[in-house]
């Protein structure tokens, strides 16, 4: 049996208003939505990786970037960990998202969407794209494998500009991918292909942290590249 939807229930039963949250509500949904991570320089949104529709297929090919994913091992398999994924993708789906994360993300710097987990859906990606407008001293990462959704919604509006959209190339030691808006690739020596643009130092330094790099938040580098681990 899943686990009462703790950010729901908060939402329903014990927010006033939440169009207007206050400072106490808040600081409690800031516990219960976003991800803290030691490596990230912000907080971030997760949900299960085991939900990606395009990294799901590739997390069955060997060589591909999500062959033996981080997000699909170790903690992640926890029940707590599971627990919290759904409650997060059922409050991503829920009437509440757009105002709710626009208070949370309104005093950010930085924001990351998806540490694990990509977007379900059309509406999902417009929702995200509603709060990086309406947030906009909050620079956002958003790494993506759903090119085809992506370019969908592209189609019909722009990206803000504090948003860097990066596809992801789906394989490792490949060059960046074409018509995209942002990348990232991914390689295993110093003259692959992969080994293009600002090379991620957290990725392949013994301090796994950002520190002060935001290379990934910046649209104005074409390519981040990180080193297989």
């Amino acid at each position: 049996m899943l686990t009462e939807n703790k950010i729901l229930y908060y939402l329903k039963h014990e927010v006033v208003d939440y169009k207007n949250l206050t400072v106490k509500e808040l600081k409690q949904l800031r516990k219960l939505v976003w991800t803290l991570t030691s490596k990230m320089p912000c907080p971030s949104l997760s949900i299960s990786a085991f939900l990606c529709r395009v990294g799901d297929k590739l997390s069955k090919i060997k060589d591909s970037v999500c062959y033996f994913c981080y997000a699909r091992r170790g903690f992640y398999h926890m029940p707590n960990v599971k627990a919290k994924h759904q409650q997060m993708l059922e409050f991503m789906e829920s009437k509440y998202f757009v105002d709710v994360m626009v208070q949370l993300n309104s005093e950010l710097s930085f924001f990351r969407w998806f540490d694990s987990g990509d977007i379900q859906s059309l509406d999902m990606a417009k929702d995200i794209l509603d709060i990086c407008e309406q947030t906009p001293n909050c620079k956002y990462w958003i790494p993506t494998k759903e090119y085809k959704d992506w370019k969908t919604i592209l189609k019909s509006r722009s990206l803000p500009s504090n948003v860097a959209l990066r596809f992801s190339t789906p394989m490792n030691d490949t060059p960046p991918l074409d018509k995209a808006p942002l990348t990232t690739t991914v390689f295993t020596s110093e003259d692959s292909l992969g080994a293009v643009g600002v090379k991620c130092g957290a990725s392949y330094k013994d301090k796994y942290e950002c520190g002060d790099c935001r290379a990934c938040w910046d649209t104005n580098i074409n390519n981040v590249a990180y080193a297989k681990h």
